[in-house]
């Protein structure tokens, strides 16, 4: 399932149609949550966000809708000329505000931009054309699954529903005659409505396969109990002789990946000198997902967001801060990986929507080594509660605040050699707490 963000408050927009170049500053916005870094330079013009980079998103008037549905192409190129390869969506504020389509498309479409860009697996999944959840002839690029309802516990169940149907693998035979971009096609799935009146809808380079919608019909999707929607986004491009996709020659350009950084929030890694009065450092991965084959974690990895990690088989881990004291006076502030059960889970998820994870206190276990410590630390049971916000529109990040772990216990309470916690980090990505 995927992380549901909580996004900025504020309504003054809300049952209103955006002019274009505002409504491109939200998906511009959501970019640089996602990726810190990559909407540098990037400037709003005409009906387009353009970056230096060569990537481009404009909005576009492909159907008629009414005035909350925005039709957007991603252009992760826009240097090639004449004809300029490009993929397309549309995006719905079915709650009346246009910051939730921004943040849909962002959280699903931008996903796929961004990993088709940066191709490490960072923002969305890969699986080739012979993977258990791949497209025949086609690799391809996926993101995870967004939900919208009254609901967070229908959306959250809609949302596994529809990842675990595997809907492009059982239905690939019914559109992937169709597609005809040499480049890249873009396909999303969408999936919801009331209960007894549900839509099962199949978008393939922008325009709705009735064939592929109709299969997805009749796959047996759970439906909601209550109205709710979910989505997700893919691109599939065509292979080589060699099994392999031609990308575009556009090279991602951003401080860091999300949960892979060490810049000046903790997400990005721009390789600043680390804060010698504020000293943090960030764990990329959890334990078990780090130890996985790199094609294995593809296959598994589901979610994978500056928050949290979701891998089929594995777990779900939550990203936490984990405070060391040294006996300078500083803090070492870990950001460090806790495996939570999936009833935890989807508390904390259900509480950071409703802004009521402050002060509320669950259990997990650690998912890393720390500092001079390392591998004995693993596993270690703990008690984390959440943080207040720091920022309109943020969600606290979750702090360890007890455990029964005798030696994990002793690291929390006791003052440590700045020399032996420091010397034993250097390693470990860096990021400034001094903001």
């Amino acid at each position: 399932m995927s992380w549901i963000r909580r996004g900025a408050r504020g309504g003054e927009t809300a049952g209103q149609r955006l002019p274009d170049l505002e409504f491109l500053a939200l998906v511009r916005a959501g970019l640089e949550r996602e990726a810190p870094g990559v909407t540098r330079g990037a400037e709003l013009k005409g009906n387009s966000l353009h970056s230096p980079q060569g990537w481009a998103v404009a909005v576009t008037r492909l159907h008629p809708g009414s005035h909350l549905h925005y039709d957007l192409l991603a252009v992760p190129d826009w240097r090639i000329q004449p004809e300029v390869p490009m993929f397309a969506d549309c995006a719905v504020a079915m709650n009346g505000d246009p910051r939730s389509a921004a943040d849909s498309w962002v959280q699903t479409t931008g996903m796929c931009l961004l990993e088709l860009l940066d191709r490490r697996g960072r923002f969305a999944a890969h699986f080739g054309p012979d993977d258990e959840h791949g497209v025949p002839g086609f690799h391809m690029i996926a993101s995870g699954a967004t939900a919208f309802g009254a609901e967070q516990a229908e959306n959250q169940r809609l949302q596994k529903s529809l990842l675990d149907a595997n809907v492009l693998h059982r239905v690939a035979a019914t559109f992937t005659g169709d597609l005809e971009s040499p480049w890249f096609n873009g396909i999303k799935v969408y999936y919801g409505g009331q209960p007894g009146a549900v839509q099962a809808e199949v978008r393939v380079n922008g325009d709705c396969h009735r064939d592929a919608s109709a299969a997805m019909s009749a796959l047996g999707i759970t439906e909601p109990a209550a109205f709710a929607a979910s989505r997700f986004y893919a691109l599939l491009l065509p292979v080589t002789g060699g099994g392999q996709p031609q990308y575009p020659a556009t090279i991602l350009e951003a401080d860091a990946a999300p949960g892979e950084g060490c810049g000046h929030d903790g997400r990005c890694g721009c390789g600043e000198e680390l804060d010698p009065e504020h000293p943090g450092f960030a764990l990329p991965l959890p334990h078990l997902i780090a130890e996985l084959p790199p094609e294995e974690r593809e296959r598994r990895v589901r979610v994978h967001t500056d928050a949290v990690i979701v891998a089929a088989g594995v777990g779900n881990f939550l990203k936490v801060r984990l405070p060391i004291q040294l006996d300078d006076g500083r803090t070492v502030i870990y950001l460090v990986w806790i495996y939570l059960e999936a009833k935890v889970f989807n508390e904390v998820t259900r509480r950071v929507r409703e802004d009521s994870l402050a002060g509320h206190r669950f259990s997990g276990l650690l998912c890393n080594g720390v500092g001079p410590w390392g591998d004995q630390l693993l596993r270690a049971p703990v008690t984390l509660e959440g943080r207040p916000s720091e920022g309109l529109g943020a969600v606290g990040i979750c702090e360890v605040v007890q455990t029964k772990h005798k030696l994990l216990g002793e690291v929390l309470r006791n003052r440590w050699p700045a020399t032996m916690v420091m010397s034993k980090a250097l390693t470990v990505p860096r990021f400034s707490r001094n903001r």
